[in-house]
């Protein structure tokens, strides 16, 4: 059965229903892609034959059809607990700025030490995701979510227990684990949701699965100075944590064992048919295309703004507007807030309308306005972090999308891991940049009004580079794609139709015995550039963590 015995059910099901009585080219490929995902590969043999005959006469063989209807059931189930697996570590990953003021003082250290200490998470996911989605592309989800959500809980363990050591290097300790399973928990989610829900459908699952996290988010940094308040040790907020991850590594074994149950009930004729061992050409990275390798520059720029700003705004509203612990842990959860809202809506959207590049153009020039509002005026902060959190709804659903839409399904576990890695990548060299800016930068009072004037012009400047980078990506899909990443899902199978050769050329020169010859100079300079910062990240961490 290969190695994918225990996973087999754990990655995706076929999911593509008919569109207008015909089962189109683009389906049959899907349905195809999506048996592999699952580790049960339609083979050589009547199976294939099968879907080959459905595909030429326009309708599904009865073996086809009882697996659709019965398979529906397996993706609410996928869908509910994909959803839940991750609750804790995003409810996880904004206590630490909600406190920020209260860690720097309990554990006497510097702006920058601070800005060691939340790249910790960061660092180690500027490889982790990569090696967790080849993990995943190789073995499955299932094995990939128990390791990570347990590396969550004992990490929010340890973070937990040094809180009453006070002890800063423990914390880190525990910052590193917790940071181990958070980066390889959303690989796995997205890419459980990128196989059951592949092509239509899918933008809406993403969208559902941003809002869980950023309701996690929301709820994380509204409410750990109040549970530090009302214990009366700021250490209470990381054993919520704790508690919460707990459930959710509860949550992932019930889906483990559905995922089993479910195979177990599988007839032998439908595995038969289904299973094989699950493929995946590593040399497919050095093919990924052009506008790919894009959206990473976009993920590196944008998404290590994000990360880096919803770190540090708490402290700079108490700061630059003189509130209270309290009000501005709150005030700073509204960054959280529009994606709560905006994001089911733009999954539907993305599904009518397409529009995914445009949405970045609109998300980098949000993200650089709300630093202007935050950092240059006296308007109401809350106006800046609403405005800073509707780039942080259209940001990642466009980009997630996109990368599913450009990537074979067999890559997409490395594809996504790669994403994460750039991001976080980003977050951890501009973690660092801010606390040395913060310390060194404007040179004024301890905790005044204006130390974060270095910070926001840093921020500006950032946010200014990421817009000229989706501006080019717009470009390049107008004039080089097609359009793809801007089509619906009805326009986006003739747009398929037109790039069709060149999404198929990666899978070919990967498959070639003399592929290196088909690999040109620039096909290896994105990794080498994403090399070089991955050590850039890892030299500034360790130096500024000694």
């Amino acid at each position: 059965m290969g190695r994918h015995s225990n996973d087999s059910m754990g990655a995706s099901t076929p999911d593509q229903p008919l569109l207008g009585g015909e089962f189109s080219h683009s389906t049959l490929e899907s349905l195809r892609s999506s048996f592999d995902d699952a580790g049960l590969t339609v083979e050589h043999g009547e199976a294939r034959r099968r879907l080959s005959s459905a595909s030429s006469s326009g309708e599904l063989t009865e073996f086809e059809r009882a697996w659709s209807q019965r398979q529906r059931g397996f993706q609410v189930l996928a869908l509910v607990c994909t959803l839940l697996i991750s609750v804790g570590s995003h409810y996880s990953a904004h206590t630490l700025g909600a406190l920020k003021s209260t860690i720097k003082k309990e554990l006497d250290i510097t702006n920058t030490q601070y800005g060691a200490l939340q790249s910790s998470v960061s660092a180690v996911n500027t490889v982790l995701p990569i090696l967790g989605g080849l993990f995943i592309d190789y073995f499955g989800t299932n094995s990939g979510s128990l390791i990570a959500t347990s590396l969550i809980m004992l990490g929010n363990l340890i973070i937990s227990l040094s809180t009453h050591t006070q002890s800063f290097s423990t914390m880190v300790a525990g910052r590193i684990l917790y940071g181990l399973g958070s980066g390889t928990i959303t690989v796995v989610q997205e890419t459980i949701l990128g196989s059951w829900f592949k092509g239509k459908g899918l933008a809406i699952t993403i969208a559902i699965q941003i809002t869980t996290s950023r309701i996690a988010s929301f709820l994380s940094m509204g409410t750990a100075i109040p549970i530090a308040n009302r214990f009366g040790f700021y250490g209470a907020a990381f054993w919520a944590n704790f508690v919460v991850c707990a459930l959710s590594f509860g949550i992932n074994l019930v889906y483990i064992g559905a995922m089993r149950r479910i195979r177990r009930n599988t007839s032998q004729n439908v595995l038969d048919r289904l299973r094989t061992k699950h493929k995946f050409n590593p040399r497919l990275v050095v093919f990924f295309f052009g506008i790919y390798w894009m959206i990473i520059v976009e993920s590196f720029t944008l998404g290590g703004g994000w990360n880096s700003f919803l770190h540090i705004n708490s402290e700079l509203v108490k700061l630059r507007f003189g509130v209270n612990d309290a009000i501005a842990a709150w005030s700073a959860s509204v960054s959280q807030i529009m994606p709560i809202f905006l994001v089911p809506f733009l999954g539907w959207f993305f599904d009518l309308y397409g529009k995914r590049t445009d949405m970045l153009v609109l998300s980098t020039s949000t993200f650089t306005i709300s630093m202007l509002l935050l950092g240059f005026t006296k308007a109401n902060p809350l106006i800046g972090l609403v405005v800073f959190s509707i780039s942080l709804a259209l940001g990642p659903l466009a980009e997630i999308t996109a990368i599913s839409l450009i990537l074979p399904s067999n890559s997409l576990g490395t594809g996504l891991g790669i994403y994460k890695s750039a991001m976080n990548t980003g977050s951890t060299i501009v973690d660092i940049v801010v606390g040395v800016l913060q310390d060194r930068g404007s040179r004024v009072l301890e905790d005044s009004e204006n130390s974060y004037d270095y910070v926001m012009a840093f921020f500006t400047a950032w946010g200014a580079v990421s817009t000229l980078v989706a501006g080019t990506i717009f470009l390049v899909d107008r004039f080089k794609w097609s359009s793809l990443l801007r089509s619906n899902a009805s326009d986006r199978k003739e747009a398929y139709h037109v790039v069709k050769a060149k999404i198929n050329r990666p899978m070919l020169y990967a498959a070639a015995t003399n592929w290196r010859d088909y690999a040109a100079l620039w096909n290896y300079i994105p990794l080498i550039i994403l090399g070089c910062l991955l050590v850039v990240s890892w030299v500034l961490f360790a130096v500024k963590l000694a």
